[in-house]
């Protein structure tokens, strides 16, 4: 089924129907992807599109699958996948056959395909991928199975031969190893490979075979080996061994590896970065071995430096570099950069030696652009009436001795400190540690342990917040916003959560941000980092699409304003930064952006005068030294070495959990659902079974501690009222109710009652004036009212329903296991 026939058999205004979305019979609606007071997205029947008016949206025109994108944030294939089953005239087999209409047909690229087994049973339901002789023959056959559920994920065919895309090119000159064929494949369609560059494939951490080193020993003009492993554990090992070995076999060639990010692959990183990280990961590769020559030039200096054939100088100045030889005198104007390395931009004037008064060829040039430094060879031997390998090994001798010269200094400058020391975790601690993550009291002795850092009271709160933020480390990450009123303990909480953490340079906490501060970040800056806003309602509407963008997508990009420092040209570039980041964010407010809401869970700070009667003992334990800053410490590290010894692992979850039908966005809630059960089966990860090292397992116990724990954020999200009004209404309908239900009130009486202000007052009357669960019933003196309750909800009856359902859910998984 091609898109086109998918975007004819499905219809938009039902779609967006499904999707929570409600089209008046005009075809308009609010706008999902701002804030929208006043419908501003119409759909089109006749046209099958949605457009949206508002200046302030940048959704603009969408077909139904942009509008699924959009929605849902999701790239093409998911939006195709969710669509598939719902288009009339196809059934969800068609899934597996190629949308090609205005894509590249990527089976071609490759010479890759999918088997449905009708013809081949071996690699059944497999994408396969041929491997080839040194003629080019297919000789066997690999099979990576697309089930996640499958016993194995790799298939070779009987007496595996051949390699993968194919033997390398004769005239290779840089040969880069990955650790599958999947990476392989993967660098193919999103690397930008030069004429002299091959990329071969291993088949696995101990997958280079005889028929490898033998092919490599065919390159005579190779110059070049870079590793390109997975960043994890065996990836690292695979790559010392095979430099190793690779080394002996060669020695006259350079060895580099490529280092990636920790417990990351080549696939993993396009899930949350743009194409572009790979190749800004390999210009910053790692040379492990040089070859003799290499060893001999860097210990010799650059200037003067002489050969047998010509000798030269090369004088290099902070803003002016002075070549000069036999043939050619060439000045370079232009700024070293110390910090991007992956560009050697200079502005050349080239003179002939032999008749300096002849016009010089200028021309502005990146020296680590082949393509266009090869043009330029062309040119300035042309001009010069000079021979172009004379130019050629000319600029390579420039192109050298700068980047030797911009290393040197690079190594020069100060090495940023960290603003956090790390401490250093002994032996001991690991191991008592490890016996606390082993052991079946670990939830509840890291729940003593939070209050104990001066944590009063909140335990299931905290405990909830303390994984959100533990998810920072993790593959996957988690928000969460803290509701509560002026004074109420909101910073105090997620502050002492973020102390907990092991490295605090990881943590970064912000009481205000301005609207362009996000995107001047580093490109790695904010990778993995927690992030803590202590006042949310003072960010503009530019910094909360900053925010949202680097939950939702892990990144933020921007087409920026470039000057160049040599002339002053301006140009256009692109900025990127990387996440992922987890969050915490405390804020007074009733209500939050719903497009801002559904990425977070949400939780309510306990208002009530128990927990302030908590607080109140515990200020008086600490001033009588009952409990001391010591013994917070001592806990606070206890924490910190917990959070250091969890690592991040793939989860695999084999139970499936529904929340009740009227849950409001119950997609993305359940998404939710399941992302916080996987957080929960980290915290256990001592305690899991592990698939292969690599993947934990869910069990039924962490789902049931998933649930107690964000069962309160569930009814929130759920509940028509938010947390903060909330408990004023319940409270409110104690007090009307010890009077009798048709008791008449005033807000000044409930003002006093419960001892708020009169603008909280204000906002608690107007909200559930306009929700309709109260209401004016006469007026008083001096334009005052006196109100009733409309509506008696039983909000106990309701949470009670919700946990049923949930633990129905957990009690038949029980019975099916026994």
């Amino acid at each position: 089924m091609t898109l086109t026939q998918l975007k004819n058999s499905v219809d938009i205004v039902h779609i967006a129907q499904e999707l929570g979305l409600q089209p008046d019979k005009n075809g308009k609606c609010l706008c999902p992807f701002h804030k929208d007071k006043k419908p501003s997205l119409q759909f089109s029947q006749k046209k099958q599109i949605a457009t949206c008016f508002s200046g302030n949206c940048k959704a603009g025109t969408m077909d139904v699958i942009e509008l699924v994108k959009k929605f849902y944030s999701w790239e093409l294939p998911e939006a195709v996948k969710w669509l598939t089953p719902k288009a009339n005239g196809y059934s969800i087999t068609d899934i597996t056959k190629p949308i090609v209409e205005d894509y590249e047909i990527i089976y071609k690229k490759l010479a890759a395909g999918f088997n449905t087994g009708k013809e081949y049973d071996k690699l059944k339901y497999c994408i396969v991928f041929p491997l080839r002789s040194e003629k080019g023959h297919i000789v066997s056959l690999y099979g990576r199975s697309i089930y996640d559920n499958a016993k194995c994920k790799h298939y070779y065919t009987t007496n595996r031969k051949g390699l993968y895309p194919n033997y390398p090119n004769p005239e290779t000159k840089q040969l880069i190893i990955t650790e599958s064929i999947i990476d392989a494949a993967t660098l193919k369609q999103y690397f930008n490979l030069s004429s002299e560059t091959t990329i071969l494939t291993a088949y696995g951490t101990n997958g280079l075979t005889p028929e490898h080193f033998k092919a490599i020993l065919y390159l005579q003009q190779l110059e070049e080996i870079t590793l390109w492993f997975d960043g994890d554990k065996a990836g690292n090992s695979a790559t010392a061994k095979y430099a190793k070995e690779l080394k002996e076999l060669v020695p006259n060639i350079r060895i580099s590896k490529v280092e990636m990010i920790e417990n990351e692959d080549i696939n993993s990183l396009l899930d949350s970065h743009e194409t572009e990280i790979l190749q800004h990961l390999f210009e910053k590769r790692r040379i492990i071995h040089q070859t003799t020559a290499e060893k001999e030039i860097s210990k010799t200096p650059i200037q003067p430096k002489k050969t047998a054939k010509q000798s030269y100088t090369l004088n290099i100045q902070p803003n002016h570099t002075i070549y000069k030889d036999e043939s050619l005198k060439i000045d370079v104007f232009g700024k070293l950069d110390l910090k991007d390395l992956s560009r050697l931009k200079m502005t050349l004037v080239v003179y002939k030696a032999a008749n300096l008064t002849q016009t010089p060829s200028r021309n502005t040039i990146d020296l680590y652009h082949d393509d266009a430094v090869e043009k330029l060879v062309r040119k300035i031997a042309e001009k010069l009436q000079i021979g172009t390998s004379v130019v050629r090994n000319v600029l390579d001798k420039i192109t050298r001795g700068l980047e030797t010269h911009r290393l040197e200094k690079q190594n020069e400058l100060p090495q940023q400190k960290l603003r956090y020391k790390l401490r250093d975790i002994n032996d001991a601690d690991k191991n008592k540690t490890v016996a606390l993550l082993q052991s079946k009291s670990l939830i509840e002795t890291l729940t003593k342990q939070l209050q104990a850092t001066g944590i009063i009271g909140e335990e299931k709160n905290a405990l909830f917040l303390f994984t959100i933020l533990l998810s920072h480390k993790m593959n996957r990450t988690l928000h969460a916003v803290v509701q509560g009123t002026s004074g109420s303990g909101k910073s105090h909480l997620i502050g002492k959560i973020a102390d907990s953490m092991y490295d605090q340079n990881k943590i970064k906490r912000f009481t205000r941000v301005t609207d362009k501060s996000f995107y001047n970040y580093g490109e790695q800056d904010l990778c993995n980092c927690g992030i803590i806003l202590e006042d949310y309602d003072g960010l503009t509407e530019e910094a909360e699409l900053a925010w949202r963008e680097l939950q939702s997508n892990g990144k933020l990009s921007s087409s920026v304003s470039q000057k160049n420092e040599q002339t002053g040209e301006i140009t256009t570039g692109e900025k990127y930064v990387f996440g992922p980041i987890a969050s915490l964010v405390a804020t007074t407010h009733f209500r939050i952006y719903e497009d801002n809401e559904s990425r977070v869970f949400v939780i309510a700070i306990d208002e009530s005068e128990a927990q302030t009667e908590k607080v109140l003992e515990y200020m008086a334990n600490k001033a009588a030294k009952m409990v001391t800053d010591d013994q917070e410490l001592a806990a606070r590290k206890a924490i910190q070495d917990i959070v250091y010894m969890l690592k991040p692992y793939k989860v695999k979850n084999p139970y499936r959990l529904q929340l009740p039908k009227t849950t409001k966005q119950r997609r993305r809630l359940t998404q939710m659902l399941h992302d916080y059960i996987e957080q929960i089966t980290l915290l256990h990860q001592y305690q899991r079974q592990k698939v292969d090292d690599t993947m934990l397992v869910t069990e039924l116990k962490d789902i049931e501690i998933a649930i107690d724990l964000m069962f309160n954020s569930i009814i929130l999200k759920t509940d028509e009222l938010d947390g903060i009004l909330r408990q004023f209404y319940e409270n409110l309908k104690k007090y009307v109710e010890s009077k009798g239900k048709d008791y008449q009130f005033t807000r000044r009486e409930i003002r006093q009652k419960f001892r708020i202000s009169k603008t909280q007052m204000q906002r608690y009357i107007t909200e559930l004036e306009e929700l309709e669960y109260i209401h004016k019933s006469s007026s008083g003196l001096r334009n005052s009212y006196n109100y009733k309750i409309s509506y008696w909800d039983n909000i106990e009856k309701f949470r009670t329903a919700i946990r049923k359902h949930l633990y129905d859910q957990i009690e038949d998984y029980k019975k099916k296991s026994n």
